[in-house]
């Protein structure tokens, strides 16, 4: 258990998401032990937000790109010794895999804190293991919180939010003239995801905006390898959106969400980071489950419909008799409809 730790690692080497998620963790800890130095070590392009903590010392950025190849082992070990020379004294594991596990038991940090996993190595190598309780915290986000709880710690404020740089909201000011009027509300939607399986589909998409675009404006927005995606729901447009991009750093986007009334996406990262600088959101949900990784807001609405027995599945591949059966489910005319309610109450 925790002996005054002076130098903490807080380890999370997963998806952005998993990183912004981090956010009431990390005030938490803070909060407990306020003199204590406090890093986070995440996957290189996750850090961006957790830049933005004034809790956090230092942000350590994996850049697992380089670690693979030949000259990756290598590579591995030069980093592994650059951590080891920070002298944490303790490290938190929140990420429940190999090489997190790896890098905090070479850390030479005395205390490691995670949880148990089915690899009993992984048990070896850390020095408190906690039992995840499903039933009890099953958001991603609680099960971060209680590796404090059972670690002695207190919960003193749950919240997720983080404040947008003003360098970023003058930005997109600039970038996009048509921010400095606002005559209608403002809704972005973001049809990309990680995995195909997670996608709704561009007709789902276009129909919703085909709908609403008369009344409201429409930011139609995509990840740097989502163009095929934009395109084909452009393809099926009435008419063209008031903002259309696939090149926002996640900065920008986060400015981009100041100006905006309502998201409407897929399970992905930019519905937490919308969620995150206070924008309702509306999420579509299939493969994955809200329980476990809803937006952390009480603004929002989930369409998380399905009963199919494979839910949550791997998202390799859909193994139910009816493709994407979970997503399906949902309607366009459903979320039309609470367009409409959020925005017109």
């Amino acid at each position: 258990m925790l002996n005054d730790p002076k130098n903490i690692l807080v380890i999370n080497m997963r998806y952005i998401g998993d990183a912004i998620w981090m956010y009431p963790f990390i005030k938490n800890l803070k909060l407990n032990l306020p003199d204590a130095h406090i890093s986070a070590l995440v996957n290189k392009g996750a850090e961006v937000f957790l830049e933005l903590m004034p809790e956090l010392s230092e942000v350590i950025a994996f850049e697992r790109e380089k670690m693979k190849g030949n000259k990756g082992v290598f590579k591995f070990i030069h980093f592994l010794k650059e951590v080891c020379k920070r002298n944490f004294d303790t490290v938190f594991v929140l990420s429940n895999s190999d090489r997190p596990t790896i890098i905090g038991f070479v850390s030479g940090a005395k205390t490691r804190i995670g949880f148990k996993s089915d690899n009993w190595w992984r048990g070896f190598l850390l020095t408190d293991r906690f039992q995840w309780n499903d039933d009890k915290n099953p958001h991603m986000i609680e099960y971060y919180l209680q590796a404090l709880t059972d670690s002695g710690l207190k919960i003193y404020d749950k919240r997720l939010t983080f404040d947008v740089p003003d360098s970023a909201i003058k930005g997109i000011t600039e970038r996009f003239s048509l921010l400095k009027t606002r005559d209608k509300k403002t809704i972005i939607v973001h049809p990309g995801t990680r995995t195909e399986l997670r996608q709704w589909g561009v007709e789902n998409f276009a129909e919703v905006i085909n709908s609403v675009a008369e009344q409201y404006r429409i930011f139609l927005i995509g990840g740097p390898h989502e163009d095929t995606v934009i395109q084909a729901i452009l393809n099926r447009l009435k008419r063209s959106p008031d903002i259309v991009s696939t090149d926002l750093s996640l900065m920008e986007f986060a400015a981009l969400c100041k100006f905006s009334d309502l998201f409407v996406g897929n399970d992905s990262a930019p519905i937490h980071i919308a969620a995150a600088t206070g924008v309702f959101v509306i999420g579509i949900y299939g493969p994955t489950l809200s329980k476990y990784c809803s937006p952390w807001t009480d603004k929002r609405v989930l369409f998380d419909l399905s009963t199919v027995p494979c839910r949550m599945c791997r998202q390799d591949k859909c193994i139910y008799p009816e493709k994407q059966a979970c997503l399906t489910i949902v309607t366009p005319k459903m979320v039309i409809d609470k367009i409409d309610e959020i925005l017109k109450s």
